[in-house]
């Protein structure tokens, strides 16, 4: 099948079965982001779904690999209705039976025009995680940045997710709140994940891709970057602070300068003493000369 754009997909999915949902994005306005420019929000033909999926579950299978869980493909397939979501979970069923977990980029708006009905039918229908893009914690830098959701508004729907049975992992971007700021972001993180205990947080520092409004921002001096040291200071605030024991951080995107991974109760003080140790010997002028964060 022919697909538009490039294909994205969490760090975390490396090796796990793709299948083509949507292109583009339904919100695609985000100031820091130019994944999606230039690529029409689109949903997949079903038909061509099913061909596509025929075929790869087919070659897999007589190859002897069996697929644990899927990815669908887009930047927001849960904005999908729940009905047509249905339809790719019956897909899966059909072709893909060993599959225990059926994953997908959401964002908060696209949970919160789901019914709490909606909800329990997906997750019993086999949808049972969701990477969703919190980013921030913190309001002003949500409008910002024109994510179209606030702070209340995520725990809000997270905590839904919660009671729908449906993990979410949820990405965010330390260093999004601008110099000075970094102990602010990183309380503000930690209450908000306290209260809504992702299965995961994914970290992404905070890069100015050409092309995004914040790139234009950060260059005529309209927002003032972090340096490296609050940036990770932020990060180790948030697993200081947070009480979620349960909860898993990966932090191994190409974009961030500390690669972390870890549950927080079992591993928060081997990843704070990391944190503290790059902090003490970080020179940040040599960072920004040999550190880049201008694509992914």
């Amino acid at each position: 099948m022919k697909y538009n754009g490039t294909v994205y997909r969490p760090t975390a999915e490396a090796n796990t079965f793709l299948i083509p949902a949507t292109e583009g994005c339904t919100h695609n306005s985000c100031r820091f982001c130019n994944m999606f420019r230039g690529v029409p929000f689109r949903m997949v033909d079903l038909n061509e779904a099913e061909e596509y999926l025929a075929q790869q579950a087919r070659l897999c299978h007589d190859a002897g690999r069996e697929i644990p869980r899927a990815f669908l493909v887009g930047a927001d397939p849960f904005a999908l209705s729940a009905g047509r979501l249905l339809r790719f979970t019956d897909l899966v069923r059909k072709y893909l039976p060993e599959c225990g977990i059926l994953s997908m980029y959401a964002a908060v708006r696209n949970v919160e025009t789901k019914s709490d009905e909606d909800l329990k039918t997906l997750r019993q229908a086999g949808i049972n995680e969701l990477y969703v893009g919190i980013e921030s914690a913190l309001d002003d830098v949500l409008e910002y940045f024109n994510k179209g959701h606030t702070v209340e508004q995520a725990e809000e729907q997270m905590l839904r997710l919660n009671e729908a049975g449906i993990r979410h992992r949820d990405m965010i971007i330390p260093g999004a709140a601008g110099k000075g700021r970094g102990e602010e972001s990183g309380l503000a993180f930690a209450r908000l994940f306290t209260v809504t205990k992702p299965d995961m947080i994914l970290f992404t520092a905070m890069s100015f891709f050409p092309g995004t409004g914040l790139y234009d921002d950060m260059k005529a001096g309209l927002f003032v970057p972090a340096g490296e040291k609050e940036v990770l200071q932020e990060e180790k605030i948030l697993i200081e602070n947070m009480d979620s024991p349960e909860t898993f951080l990966w932090s191994v995107h190409s974009l961030n300068s500390v690669h972390l991974t870890g549950r927080v109760g079992e591993n928060k003080e081997e990843m704070v003493r990391r944190l503290d140790r790059v902090i003490g010997s970080l020179d940040e002028k040599r960072f920004r000369e040999t550190f880049r964060r201008e694509h992914l």
